[in-house]
């Protein structure tokens, strides 16, 4: 089942919690939290202290949290117990530091994704992963480049997700969700479910659109079918 995960990067933070409760009212299952750190990308995000409130005060759904940082274990220890999938860049993490993630996720038990940005080698990554393939929950195909809301979407984008979909499919792996993020609207999110993609990470086009309407047709199947 094809879904969207909509982001409140460019929301207004004084409505952060009252955005979040309306998605889940409308049918949300998923939400994405993009976490900054002012190194791996040049901006900052949402706070965690922003993002327990939401926690605390919303109606309960699925957080998924996009940590664009370089310091893994130290955010992994701040946002351990509050996101339900912690997602780290492949492009700061080894071989030591994945084994590490892996380790901690199961003791915590909680699930890990791998982002990867639009200038990465795909076979370099499917390489890295693909004998844990079993210890990660998400791959996350980056449509923009990580660190700002409204980009333009990325066309490439979509053959990464094309290849991860062909591994997966001749591994016969089916619980591994392929996560898109970047420039996503009514016209290339449809590219994007065409290629693969199982989630949707929706910003500032759901932001400037809000309604119910706009989530049921970006996930209507006559957008999908046409």
């Amino acid at each position: 089942m094809k879904k969207i995960s909509p982001s409140i990067l460019n929301v207004n933070p004084n409505h952060f919690v009252e955005y979040v409760n309306q998605l889940v009212k409308w049918g949300v299952s998923n939400v994405h939290y993009d976490v900054m750190d002012k190194i791996f990308v040049p901006n900052d995000a949402l706070q965690l202290s922003e993002i327990k409130e939401i926690k605390n005060s919303c109606l309960p759904h699925i957080m998924d949290i996009h940590l664009m940082v370089k310091d893994v274990k130290k955010y992994y220890s701040m946002y351990k117990n509050v996101g339900d999938i912690l997602t780290f860049h492949y492009e700061v993490l080894d071989n030591d530091l994945f084994n590490w993630i892996i380790r901690e996720a199961k003791k915590d038990n909680i699930k890990i994704g791998i982002a990867i940005n639009p200038e990465t080698n795909i076979l370099e990554v499917f390489n890295f992963i693909k004998e844990k393939i079993h210890d990660i929950s998400l791959v996350l195909i980056m449509s923009v480049h990580p660190g700002k809301g409204g980009q333009k979407f990325i066309d490439d984008s979509l053959q990464k997700v094309s290849f991860i979909k062909n591994e997966f499919n001749k591994m016969n792996i089916r619980n591994i969700i392929i996560q898109i993020d970047g420039g996503i609207n009514d016209l290339t999110i449809k590219k994007s479910f065409d290629a693969g993609v199982d989630l949707a990470v929706v910003g500032s086009y759901l932001v400037k659109n809000f309604s119910k309407n706009v989530i049921d047709n970006l996930l209507s199947s006559d957008l999908l079918e046409k």
